[in-house]
């Protein structure tokens, strides 16, 4: 347990897990990630489980293995994710929100902007900055090419 988050996995991954959450401590975000994260556990692939009773950001060996500023900058971003589906619910309790109200293109460019916004509050190198905003031009980076309501689809079954 970390800041009110628990953690679950191997402990490399605990250790790993940690190391970023303090490296985002000092930030003035860390209260609003932590606040709409509850568990971070370890995966064969990263993805918020957002529509969760216990919001779940799953890791990747890839995202966890990186340095602990660009895993931080990923539990930052995935965070976000979680805060635009509950931002969603929250207006319409009676139904699941529309899946493009916290993924998809749109959602993809705010989640990223508040990864840039945390690593530069975490003073990341210009490099780093320079890939997030990158990313930001082509918001459908991750690959899924058969639409975000498919990879919604997908990430529900898988979990």
């Amino acid at each position: 347990m970390f800041a009110g988050i628990e953690i679950r996995g191997h402990e490399e991954f605990l250790l790993c897990t940690k190391a970023a959450l303090r490296f985002l401590h000092p930030a003035r975000q860390f209260q609003e990630i932590v606040s709409h994260i509850a568990i971070i556990r370890q995966g064969t692939r990263s993805g918020m489980k957002a529509w969760g009773k216990q919001p779940t950001f799953v890791v990747g060996r890839r995202t966890w293995q990186h340095s602990a500023l660009w895993y931080a900058g990923a539990i930052a971003h995935d965070a976000f994710h979680a805060k635009l589906y509950r931002d969603a619910k929250r207006e319409n309790p009676a139904t699941e929100p529309h899946a493009n109200t916290w993924t998809g293109a749109d959602a993809e460019k705010k989640c990223l902007a508040f990864q840039k916004e945390t690593l530069r509050a975490l003073n990341a190198d210009a490099e780093t900055i320079a890939y997030i905003e990158a990313c930001a031009e082509n918001p459908t980076y991750q690959g899924h090419n058969t639409g975000w309501r498919s990879w919604l689809d997908y990430l529900k079954r898988w979990w």
